[in-house]
């Protein structure tokens, strides 16, 4: 039978590591490097690409009279998938009336795409990708 001073510091031990282990498993479900224990902030993703050669620009070319708000709509949905890969991007829509709603991937000298709207996530992993080249994941290289 364990003593009364052991029981105590079992359950301390359980109290600090629970919240960390259930963040941790959390995070091998997810990917999002935003949840890992100890992981990369938002803020911190940031500061790692303050300037726009080090960002991934998302570039939406749309028609203005018909898919505005979409393009606003898709911007987010794309920003949103970026950071729960850990990429930093900027979203930069251009209209160009009478074409169909269109997305490319740009970073530094790289261009994925362009996509259309429809088929857009099919970009996402190789401008991940050319991302991943020049400023690999916090904790692997810097």
């Amino acid at each position: 039978m364990l003593s009364k001073n052991v029981k105590i510091l079992i359950a301390i031990i359980v109290i600090v590591v629970l919240p960390t282990a259930g963040a941790l498993t959390w995070y091998f479900v997810t990917k999002d490097p935003t949840i890992r224990p100890l992981g990369i902030t938002k803020r911190a993703l940031m500061a790692r690409t303050t300037d726009e050669s080090g960002m991934l620009i998302i570039w939406i070319e749309y028609d203005p009279s018909e898919d505005q708000q979409a393009s606003k709509a898709l911007g987010n949905t794309i920003m949103f998938s970026l950071e729960a890969k850990g990429v930093v991007g900027v979203v930069k829509r251009h209209p160009m009336p009478g074409q169909d709603m269109s997305v490319a991937f740009v970073f530094g000298a790289s261009t994925i795409g362009p996509f259309p709207a429809s088929k857009a996530s099919l970009g996402i992993s190789a401008a991940v990708g050319a991302y991943r080249m020049v400023i690999p994941p916090e904790g692997l290289g810097g």
